[in-house]
């Protein structure tokens, strides 16, 4: 058959079939295979104002349905699914980048099962390890190959085979600062920079150090001992000496101040349990409370915890706010300090919408699994409790981002400010 009497023929068919050449919509190949050329968003119907039910990353492969226009169908979970076809490509084969295949670790790092911490652990990748990248990519994860194992790594702890690490921002030293060769307890002393020095950071962290570029290579300082350069200046670092404890035997305001020039920082309920310097001047104490020292009338403090009745942290909370409160109080009786509304440039303390449950010897392992319990707690009750978002040990789950899990938040500097000593909920208003 001569190739004018095939097209004809082609043509017939579809007229008999009840299709033009003119259809809105082309029938791919049955059940073709795709593949995203970048992290993409799914949608529930052919349009970026449709809702969005999952992703694609870089490199992930899906059965294609159908094609309309701009828009390509295809199979999703149990059902079905809308992706920008300008985001695909034929074939299950990862696009070609132009830029080299190979990186090397900048520490020491885990080789992973999928890209996140939530995905066990393959093995320990060594510092200075060269990787070949596969081409898939997501959630800050790169896929790779080791030898002959295939894994992901987290991106930011890759580096191209020659050169150095992507510098992200600026630091201050808030302390002089030891310059160590790696994050580990195997590091060597490089040297050492001065308070107030500008350093270069890659926004990698590990092990409580920060990466730097220091005389051209990569090295680790202490991460908490670093300051945002848009500060006035560097912060000393570190909180005054504690001598004992106390219980707040009322609910107590924390001041800035000893004297009556101070500024409210927060509430303290009571029965709280207090840290305390030793330090009295007119009539009040000085406390650290949160990681923050503070002042509060020294006469309702004791060495005794009182009795509690009713909840002074919830004076000013949401509803779903007071209802997480009572839920935590109720499970875990252990957690004795929670924080409720603040001041705070983030909304959700002033308006009433967050708490921070404080876990007790947080550096501990069972101060460590119960915050993580805590927090997994948090995550599966999120729906009954109204809760919107939770942050706990430097990682963040959003109920509106549930299919990305637990994601990692950048080094902020102090223990507190990364979350590693309390979990923070925040609900909706």
């Amino acid at each position: 058959m001569s190739t004018t009497r095939k097209a004809v023929a082609v043509v017939s068919a579809l007229a008999l079939s009840g299709l033009t050449l003119g259809t809105s919509e082309i029938p791919a190949v049955a059940d073709s295979t795709m593949t995203a050329t970048t992290g993409v968003n799914i949608r529930s119907t052919p349009s970026t104002g449709a809702k969005i039910v999952g992703g694609l990353y870089r490199g992930q492969t899906v059965t294609a349905m159908s094609t309309a226009g701009s828009w390509t169908k295809i199979r999703f979970r149990s059902g079905t699914g809308y992706v920008s076809t300008q985001y695909l490509k034929g074939g299950a084969g990862v696009p070609s980048r132009t830029t080299s295949q190979t990186r090397v670790t900048t520490t020491a790092v885990n080789l992973r099962k999928g890209p996140g911490l939530s995905y066990a652990k393959i093995t320990l990748v060594k510092s200075n390890t060269s990787v070949t990248l596969t081409g898939k990519a997501a959630r800050g994860y790169s896929q790779v190959r080791v030898k002959s194992t295939t894994g992901w790594i987290a991106s930011q702890y890759l580096k191209a085979s020659s050169g150095l690490p992507m510098i992200t921002g600026r630091r201050i030293a808030t302390a002089d600062l030891l310059i160590r060769s790696t994050s580990g307890r195997d590091f060597k002393v490089l040297g050492e920079i001065a308070k107030g020095t500008t350093v270069s950071i890659t926004g990698a962290t590990q092990n409580g150090r920060a990466q730097i570029i220091y005389r051209n290579a990569a090295r680790w300082v202490t991460a908490k001992y670093l300051a945002n350069p848009s500060k006035a200046g560097p912060v000393a670092p570190g909180l005054p000496k504690i001598t004992g404890t106390r219980y707040a035997t009322t609910t107590l305001i924390l001041r800035s101040t000893a004297g009556n020039d101070f500024k409210t920082i927060t509430e303290v309920a009571t029965g709280t349990q207090l840290s305390i310097t030793g330090v009295v001047k007119n009539g009040r104490m000085q406390v650290v409370y949160h990681s923050a020292a503070g002042w509060v009338t020294a006469k309702y403090l004791s060495t005794k915890r009182p009795a509690v009745r009713g909840y002074p942290v919830e004076r000013g909370l949401k509803p779903n706010a007071v209802k997480v409160h009572r839920a935590v109080r109720a499970n875990f009786p252990q957690i004795t300090s929670i924080g409720g509304v603040r001041p705070d440039p983030i909304p959700d303390h002033p308006s009433g919408r967050a708490l921070d449950l404080m876990i007790p010897n947080y550096k501990s392992a069972s101060g460590k699994a119960l915050g993580q319990k805590v927090a997994l707690w948090a995550k599966a009750n999120a729906r009954s409790l109204g809760i919107e978002y939770v942050i706990w040990n430097q990682h963040i789950w959003n109920i509106k981002r549930n299919s990305e899990g637990w994601r990692y938040m950048a080094g902020r500097g102090s223990d507190s400010a990364n979350h590693k000593n309390h979990v923070h909920v925040t609900v909706f208003g």
